[in-house]
């Protein structure tokens, strides 16, 4: 959820927009909206298919708000309903892939210089392509695994926290996330120069083989002009240092938090102010 979720006091506001209270669903929103899509695009591993996600999820959850009983944080109500339908949503576009695919095309596609393309045109297409590589690592895991990783190493949950969010006990999520760390460790260790700079591969000398096969153009970068905190610029400082971490998670979490687009926030706001939810017509 966004940094705004610590000091708004979410419960009484759902109260609130139970009751038909506009402006409190729509802080409800504000607040969780970027949290969720970040949770669906990490997921599902396409912007287009986490927008879709991403609101059925908070259709869900305005919907709902007038069941919320506080026997558990708002946010653990609300990740709760986002992890069990993003469980039910059809597999998406990029959830192909697998570490056996990803390793051929890795070691297929490394040449040994890096693209001759012009310097802004090879660095944009070079970041690009460490963000698909990081995000199609993720989505090589089962989505059990996937989505126990996510929680707690992509969006910082405690241990505790997700394992109540995924309705399991303590030592069930700590041997799920042992074993998505383990395999994308295992994956990471053999290959990846941003997480070794003693390993092979260098997403500089992947570009070309890349645009020549299809996995990548240089007119659809998704990921890198994807609305993000931190700004773009800082995403390109953050993006050139993540080459000092060693650590998996800072590998696979990437140097951005990505925001919920523009067309989903507005088409909710819309959707409030035409009151067409049950909610708002008292």
């Amino acid at each position: 959820m966004s940094a705004d979720t610590d000091t708004v006091d979410l419960a009484e506001l759902a109260r609130e927009a139970a009751g038909g209270d506009k402006a409190a669903a729509q802080t409800i929103l504000d607040t969780i909206q970027d949290g969720v899509y970040e949770l669906a695009l990490r997921m599902l591993g396409h912007p287009a298919d986490a927008e879709d996600a991403t609101q059925e999820i908070l259709i869900i959850v305005l919907t709902h708000l007038g069941t919320f009983r506080a026997e558990s944080t708002f946010k653990t109500w609300v990740w709760r309903i986002a992890v069990n339908q993003l469980a039910r949503v059809r597999r998406g576009r990029r959830e192909t892939i697998t570490f056996e695919v990803l390793d051929d095309r890795l070691r297929t596609g490394l040449r040994e210089e890096p693209s001759e393309r012009s310097d802004p045109e090879a660095e944009a297409l070079a970041r690009e392509l460490r963000l698909r590589c990081t995000e199609a690592m993720i989505l090589s895991l089962d989505r059990e695994l996937r989505i126990a990783y996510l929680l707690g190493d992509v969006m910082n949950l405690s241990g505790q926290n997700a394992a109540e969010i995924l309705e399991i006990d303590a030592a069930t999520y700590r041997k799920r996330l042992s074993r998505a760390r383990d395999r994308l460790h295992g994956f990471l260790r053999q290959w990846c120069g941003v997480f070794d700079p003693a390993n092979p591969c260098r997403c500089a000398k992947q570009v070309d083989c890349a645009v020549e096969r299809g996995l990548l153009a240089p007119d659809d970068l998704y990921l890198t002009k994807h609305p993000a905190r931190p700004t773009p610029a800082a995403l390109d400082r953050a993006a050139d240092e993540v080459t000092g971490f060693v650590h998996l998670a800072e590998v696979m979490r990437g140097p951005s938090t990505y925001l919920a687009p523009d067309g989903l926030v507005n088409g909710l706001r819309e959707l409030l102010d035409s009151r067409r939810l049950e909610l708002l017509r008292t």
